[in-house]
């Protein structure tokens, strides 16, 4: 590529200071990060990204790929794909892209363009990402996008949380222009002589985000000057708290069956309402509502559903969380007969392991003894149904009760049913007449929730 995209002209301050903040951020926030796939679209954010990701290719040893979607939404996307795709190939960076229909799409989803936009740009990053085995995925944000992020989620009505805007690092992806004002990184590409497409449509204040830059902030900056710098402060301030809340929230006891999320709430009222709210975001990929927060926060029943999308929501019993579908109740049964031929007995049939809910169930032995004259006994594994008794006479629903058993388990742990009662409860209970028919059960796995 000529030196008309990349000066080889002396650094001067603006860029030398750009670059050394570049640096610095990469060691603070992702410093043992070796690949990383840089989302450029060929605007002046992606393309001063991208030289200085260039710049310190070498020095840092850093494996770098370039990934362009087109939306296909303007005449010119083409022309930008195939310049970022030179660009690329001009410094033998490898390079990918795909395109989709996204007005289509929006309209097939019921989605706005944005997001209909932004959904199938990250799907393909995500894609290439995976396929190409980098660490993670880079975009150009800077702390303008911050402001105007900021600006929507307080306008549209968000949490202490959503006013952390964007953040430097967020899983999978990294945004190290973020503490760079606009101002900046087009002073630096002036400094380094760049060249870069202008997105007309960055100026069609008919999307909500062009509105807030071209008509909200600058009444802000009337205010105060420095606001790109006011709005980092305040994020800044709340990614410490977020962090310190997550750590909280990581030590959860949680894990995942049957298409479910399962967790124990946290002692602590305002972190059981932070679980609730980031599980929900983790589990079913959009966030909740204050109205639907305030579903699970007022409920005065220890025991207790709360619906957020139909069936979708939470079902709270002993300090134990379900998420996921709270309506669905799917009944389970598998019969094992157990006969006796001459001096051999046969399983009918023949599997005698079980794998239900998380839980092995295993009939282990063959040396079991039927009474004189019993040709033949019949165990089922089921799940409990209201009314179930013990060999011994007791209700389960006592046993549940007193080991405290969350009601949405009750339905998913695997029972062993013998003569219409039950006489084994995974790691809860077990008869002895399994012992006088000398039948080993090997039981395994399971949720072990402990109150």
């Amino acid at each position: 590529m000529s030196d008309s995209h990349f000066s080889d002209k002396p650094f001067g301050e603006t860029d030398i200071d750009l670059l050394q903040r570049f640096e610095e951020t990469i060691e603070k926030y992702v410093p043992n990060t070796g690949s990383f796939l840089l989302a450029v679209s060929g605007g002046v954010d992606s393309v001063v990204m991208f030289d200085l990701f260039v710049r310190l290719k070498d020095k840092k040893e850093l494996r770098i790929g370039v990934a362009t979607f087109n939306h296909k939404l303007r005449e010119e996307a083409d022309r930008e794909v195939e310049f970022v795709k030179n660009l690329s190939e001009s410094y033998n960076i490898p390079f990918y892209t795909d395109s989709a229909d996204v007005k289509a799409h929006a309209h097939d989803r019921g989605l706005s363009i944005e997001e209909a936009a932004r959904i199938l740009r990250y799907e393909f990053l995500h894609f290439i990402k995976d396929r190409y085995n980098y660490d993670v995925i880079v975009t150009a944000h800077n702390m303008n996008d911050l402001l105007e992020t900021m600006i929507l989620r307080f306008a549209k009505g968000t949490g202490p949380f959503g006013m952390a805007g964007i953040k430097p690092v967020s899983g999978e992806h990294f945004r190290p222009l973020l503490f760079f004002t606009r101002e900046e990184i087009e002073n630096y590409a002036q400094a380094r002589n760049l060249v870069f497409f202008t997105d007309v449509s960055n100026f069609d204040e008919r999307y909500e985000r062009n509105y807030v830059r071209h008509r909200i902030v600058p009444l802000l900056r009337k205010l105060n000057p420095s606001i790109e710098r006011a709005a980092e402060s305040l994020a800044q301030s709340t990614w410490k708290l977020d962090e310190y809340i997550q750590n909280a929230v990581d030590k959860t006891k949680k894990f995942r069956a049957d298409g479910c999320l399962f967790f124990k709430l946290s002692e602590d009222k305002y972190i059981q309402t932070e679980q609730i709210r980031r599980f929900a975001l983790e589990f079913f990929g959009r966030p909740l509502d204050r109205e639907k927060i305030e579903r699970f926060e007022n409920a005065k029943s220890k025991s207790f559903k709360v619906s957020f999308w139909g069936n979708l929501g939470i079902e709270v019993s002993h300090g134990w969380v379900m998420m996921g579908d709270i309506i669905k109740q799917e009944r389970f049964e598998y019969t094992l007969t157990i006969e006796k031929h001459g001096n051999k007995i046969i399983f009918c049939p023949n599997e005698r392991e079980y794998y239900i809910n998380g839980y092995f169930i295993d009939f282990a032995n063959r040396d079991i003894m039927l009474s004189e004259g019993v040709e033949k006994i019949v165990f089922k594994v089921r799940n409990w149904i209201e009314g179930d008794r013990t060999f011994e006479g007791k209700k389960v629903k006592e046993i549940f009760n007193e080991k405290k058993v969350p009601t949405f388990l009750r339905r998913m742990i695997p029972l062993i049913e013998y003569k219409r009662k039950i006489v084994l409860i995974p790691h809860i209970y077990k008869s002895r007449v399994l012992d006088e028919l000398n039948l080993h059960v090997v039981v395994k796995g399971g949720f072990g929730i402990e109150s």
